[in-house]
């Protein structure tokens, strides 16, 4: 009797003692479906009512309640039966749960690719570094070449509104410009200059340089702009704004027209004083009057090419201007005998002078010995460029039907400067030809620096 009381009571405890683990463990792993709890609660129930039999099998031994112990042993037969019915339908679920060998593997997985991506988190960080490191060096310069300049960075959104700004000037302050508009720091007529700029290149997306005058109410100035238009972000367009302050060359180049100005006026007047003398001396000397009236002529074709110099404030001389300059008497007397035909085309400063001159000595000659000396002739201007570089000049005279004289028998002023000098001052060419027909003077010059 007492080895099935030590036995029995043994059992149960153990019995007893395993549902127990069971629902532990349950309770622990919250991560189980409904399906492995279920399967749990009926091992759990046939377990504990095993354990219950061997508790009444001990009862038994002193108390005869076979009645009871026969009810409890069909209970337990009951669940027996219902767990190993349900068993078949439940093993492949069991079956699904990975073994540990499999989930070990999928640990050491975890854990490679864990490796992995703080292998990559550690590139990522040094390589942020570097790059904030770049950033930084690249800040520092751009801040040292920027500081003390004249050039000014700002950045707009697509309302004009400052976003950034840098190395402001005109008496700004950059908090007070940092989230405004110009109309809250420049004056009306500042502002809507600038704003009409700006918006056209955030409509079009071209780029803008222009020379401005900007002003504040502190200080005004001229600056020369750079307007582009940039991405803020992915959703917001904007501008950048490079301006440069060019006051002080506005200022010198304003000194330079008025010491131009002064200087074409007294050299005018040089010119004046020139032919002045030149009269007064020819009077007092037994000068032929041809050779004064000839020297007059001169003079004031060297006048009239300086004429033409001063309004271009010496950056060149219009082709056509020159010409009919120099031709001023003879188009009024026969205008519909000479005809003057070429593209625009300004000649350098230096040129000027020569093809005036020369343009002048052929006009002369026309009226007294060429073309404009009969009543038939007639004069023909005409240029054009070299369509290959643009720089080359061939410029022609023609007379048609006027009288035919022979070349001169000796090379005077007139000749040397349609033959040499005209051409070799531009560093070309030139042929004098005296036709039956005609005159016929051609000049092909090289002009470096010119513009058509």
């Amino acid at each position: 009797m007492a080895l099935h009381v030590i036995s029995d009571s043994l059992i149960a405890l153990s019995y007893f003692a395993i549902p127990i683990g069971i629902a532990v463990f349950v309770r622990r792993r919250s991560d189980l479906n409904a399906q492995h709890k279920l399967i749990a609660l009926l091992f759990a129930i046939f377990i504990a009512a095993c354990g219950l039999t061997h508790v009444f099998s001990i009862v038994v031994l002193w108390a005869p309640y076979y009645a009871a112990e026969g009810l409890l042993k069909a209970f337990t037969a009951l669940v027996s039966v219902g767990t190993a019915l349900a068993l078949p339908f439940l093993l492949p679920q069991l079956l699904k749960i990975p073994s540990p060998r499999v989930l070990q593997a999928e640990i050491d997985a975890h854990r490679r690719t864990l490796d992995d991506l703080e292998m990559t988190r550690k590139r990522l960080l040094e390589r942020v570094i570097v790059t904030e490191s770049e950033n930084s060096t690249t800040n520092r310069r751009f801040e040292a070449a920027l500081k003390g300049s004249q050039v000014t960075v700002l950045e707009q959104d697509e309302d004009l509104r400052v976003t950034w700004a840098y190395n402001l000037g005109l008496g700004l302050d950059l908090d007070r410009v940092i989230g405004s508009t110009e109309d809250e720091f420049l004056t009306p007529e500042s502002a809507a200059e600038l704003k009409s700029i700006k918006s056209s290149v955030l409509s079009t997306g071209n780029p803008i340089r222009a020379s401005v005058n900007i002003a504040t109410r502190y200080e005004s100035g001229w600056f020369d702009i750079r307007i582009e238009r940039i991405n803020i972000d992915e959703t917001r367009r904007g501008i950048v704004v490079t301006s440069t302050d060019i006051s002080d060359l506005k200022r010198q180049e304003e000194h330079l027209r008025i010491v131009m100005r002064e200087l074409n006026h007294r050299t005018k007047n040089l010119l004046t004083i020139v032919m002045s003398l030149t009269r007064q001396t020819s009077r007092s000397f037994e000068v032929p009057e041809a050779f004064a009236i000839r020297l007059q002529e001169r003079l004031a074709a060297l006048a009239s090419a300086h004429d033409e110099l001063a309004r271009q404030e010496w950056k060149g001389a219009e082709l056509k201007a020159v010409i009919e300059g120099q031709l001023r008497y003879q188009m009024e007397s026969f205008a519909d005998r000479i005809e003057v035909i070429g593209p625009d085309f300004r000649l350098p400063a230096e040129a000027a002078h020569y093809v005036g001159m020369a343009i002048h000595e052929l006009g002369s000659n026309a009226v007294k010995h060429g073309a404009l000396s009969s009543d038939q002739g007639e004069v023909r201007v005409t240029w054009h460029v070299d369509a290959a570089d643009a720089k080359t000049l061939t410029l022609e005279w023609t007379e048609i039907g006027g009288p035919f004289f022979p070349p001169p028998t000796k090379l005077g002023f007139g000749s040397t400067i349609l033959r040499h000098l005209t051409a070799r001052a531009l560093e070309g060419s030139a042929e004098l030809d005296f036709l039956p027909s005609g005159v016929r003077w051609k000049l092909i010059a090289p002009l470096v620096g010119a513009e058509p």
